[in-house]
Formats: C-alpha cells, structure tokens, sequence
C-alpha cells in the first residue's frame, strides 16, 4: 500500500514538472513573438516570404475602433495601408501595363512652357525691326511680304488651277458697264470689278446688275481723287470706308479686295500697306495690262499686242482693263481677250482674300 501511494506521488510529481516546463515555454515563446512584432530591428531581419491573401471576408469592426489615419501614413495621397496594385518585373522595376485597370487614364502635366502656341493667324502682326530683308511677294503659302517696319497678316490661300486668269476691270460703273457684262455672259466669263463710289451713285442699277451676274466687286475708293486720297494713309482707309457703305446699302457686302488708283507704285510706302492691312483689306496691282489707260483712246489693235506680248510665260495672270468714258475699243477687244486666253489653257476666276495678290515692289522699299 505504501509502495503504490509513493508511486503515485512520483508520477504526480513528474507531471507537475513537466506541466511547469511547458507553461514556461509558452510564455518564453509568446514573449518571442510580442518583442518580434513590437521591434522594427528584429522585424526586418526577417526573410520575406509570400504574402497569404485570406479568402474569407474580413471581420467588420465598428467605425470607433479603427485606427485614425494621419496625413504622414499617407504615400501619393493614398492610405500606405491600401495594396500595391503594380507588379515588380524581373529587374524590380514597375511594369505599368500590368496595372489591373487598362482604363485608367494617365495625365502628364504640361509645363508653361509647353503650352501649345497661339495660331498665328489670330495674332496682330508687328512691325518688323530694322534690317528685316525685303520680300515684296505673298508666298502661295500665306506668308506676306517682309519689310522694316512693315507689319502684315498671314492669310490663307486656295490652291489654284495651273493656269488661272482674273480679269479685273477699273472704274467703272459707266455707259460700257452694260456691254461689257454681255461679252462676259456670252463667253461664259466671271470678272472682278473695281468700282469707284461716284460711279456707283451714278449706275447704281448696272452695279447691281454686275454683281447679281455672279461677278466679283471691289473697292476702288470712293473718290479715285489722288490730292484727296494719298494725303495719309488715314484719309485713304476713310475713303475706301465711305464707299464700303455705299456699297453695302445697294448689295449688302463689304468687299475685303482693294485696288488703290494708278496702283502702290508711287502712291503706297509702308504706312499704306500697314493700315489697309490692320482693316483686313487686301490690295491688289496686276502684272498684264490692256494698256487702255495709255491715252483717250487706244486701238484694239494696240490693246490685244499688249496682251499677246505680256502673258507668254505667266501661270497666274491678273490682267488690268478699263470701264469708263472712251473705253468703247476695250469692249471690242474684250471678246478676243477671252478667246486668246482660253486657247492658251487658262482658266477664269474671280479676286477674293482667298487669292494671293499681285503687288508693285516700289511701295515696300518706302
């Protein structure tokens, strides 16, 4: 009875031992685990391992028992909570195409710097500084001329055919106004028509009558009075602006093409082009002329010579004639003009600020 009651007491013992050393353990292994999480050292010298993503859904807490997030655990303006949504390529750089959402936009900011430049064709031009070089041409392309001092706007041209005639015809509307618009309708013809403000007020029917024919009008001063209108450039634009009105009030347009009388040469210097240009005008001289202006009167003869000595060699011909008082031969010629030039393969077209100009060279030199 003894012998068993103290092998009892043995084995009591042996288990309380043993029950002591496993307490102890625990606690030893707890206290590991409680100083891994709570020191960074340690934490660190961990070996990264994979991430386990739980698949069940997480536990709701209440709203109270979160966490404050502050400003600094941010990164990027997002929670450094949040997950990584890039993946590491091999050489542990971001690949972005393997970003989850192909949806997303990506915006770059575009310094000042960089912004896009204005369009040049909305932009007042300057005068150009001293020494610019001299271009007495617009470029197909819309560039205008060059000049110290001048300052003029870029403009938009058609394409043309390649052969292209614009007959224009000065100073009119007169007696021969209404003989002339039936050469043109019988040859199938459109011409441009400078007009002058007195001989509107005078033909006021047969102005009508030439635009309504599907003929280009232009403006050609008010006055056509050299003393009055080359006083300044400013007395100029009020002359053009008083027949503009004129204008209007009888076919309700504001012609933009403008031919100064006797042309720029002579009579224009960069303060003329400067102001015509500032009120959207384009001028326009010629390089073929009927030569009717010559004298009183001129022969058909002498006026169909000119032309068939002046247009060889030219693709764009703006060609220079007459309506007024003596010009009845221009008329007569006219018919022959149009026959000659359709055999040489040109075809007819109208002035609009659609079309370069033609200009003298002498006025950007002054």
């Amino acid at each position: 009875m003894r012998r068993e009651s103290s092998m009892w007491r043995k084995c009591g013992l042996i288990f309380l031992i043993m029950g002591s050393l496993i307490l102890a353990g625990c606690d030893t292994s707890l206290e590991s685990l409680t100083m891994v999480k709570g020191n960074p050292d340690i934490r660190d010298k961990q070996k990264p391992g994979k991430l386990e993503i739980p698949t069940e859904e997480p536990s709701e807490r209440p709203s109270e028992e979160l966490p404050e997030e502050h400003e600094s655990d941010k990164v990027d303006g997002k929670s450094s909570e949040e997950p990584a949504t890039e993946e590491l390529k091999d050489d542990g750089t971001i690949d972005p195409n393997d970003s989850d959402d192909e949806s997303t936009p990506v915006f770059t900011e575009i310094s000042p710097s960089e912004y896009p430049a204005k369009d040049p064709l909305k932009q007042a031009p300057v005068p150009a500084p001293p020494g610019t070089p001299i271009r007495t041409f617009y470029e197909l392309s819309g560039t205008p001329p060059t000049a110290p001092g001048l300052a003029m706007k870029h403009r938009v041209f058609k394409e043309e055919p390649p052969k292209i005639v614009y007959l224009t015809i000065d100073d009119g509307p007169s007696e021969n106004t209404a003989p002339i618009l039936e050469v043109l309708k019988r040859e199938g013809v459109k011409a441009t028509f400078f007009v002058i403000g007195t001989q509107v007020e005078k033909y006021p029917e047969l102005f009508k009558q030439t635009y309504a024919q599907g003929n280009a009008i232009g403006n050609h001063t008010y006055s056509h009075n050299y003393s009055e209108i080359y006083r300044s450039p400013e007395d100029f634009v009020a002359n053009l602006k008083k027949n503009e009105e004129l204008i209007y009030r009888l076919i309700g347009i504001r012609p933009q093409v403008i031919r100064t009388p006797g042309g720029t040469h002579g009579n224009f210097h960069i303060s003329y082009y400067n102001a015509v240009d500032a009120e959207d005008y384009l001028m326009y001289d010629w390089n073929v002329s009927t030569g009717d202006a010559t004298a009183p009167v001129v022969s058909v003869e002498t006026i169909l010579g000119n032309i068939k000595e002046q247009v060889p060699g030219r693709d764009r011909v703006i060609l220079l004639m007459h309506d007024s008082y003596g010009k009845g031969t221009t008329v007569e010629a006219l018919p022959q003009i149009i026959q000659f030039l359709k055999k040489q393969g040109y075809e007819f077209g109208v002035l609009s600020p659609e079309v370069a100009p033609i200009l003298f060279p002498g006025g950007f030199y002054s």
